[in-house]
């Protein structure tokens, strides 16, 4: 029969793709997933992201054209 010991895993593991948490399930509660942070967004700390200080070419009139109902 079998001898008695640690079982070899059957399970395939692959490593994780890039940009992407190998292990999600290691991180406090507390913390902010990182599609909740500003890099997530493209916003400052980003690479190659403009920064969040930076106005882009619309930013006045999207500014301009808010509804009256958005104070």
């Amino acid at each position: 029969m079998t001898e008695p010991g640690a079982r070899k895993r059957r399970r395939v593991t692959r490593p994780a793709p890039e940009g992407v948490d190998p292990n999600p399930s290691d991180h406090s509660l507390d913390a902010a997933a990182s599609e909740d942070r500003p890099e997530g967004w493209g916003g400052s700390g980003a690479s190659g992201a403009s920064g969040a200080g930076k106005s882009g070419e619309n930013d006045e009139q999207l500014r301009r054209d808010r509804p009256p109902h958005w104070g």
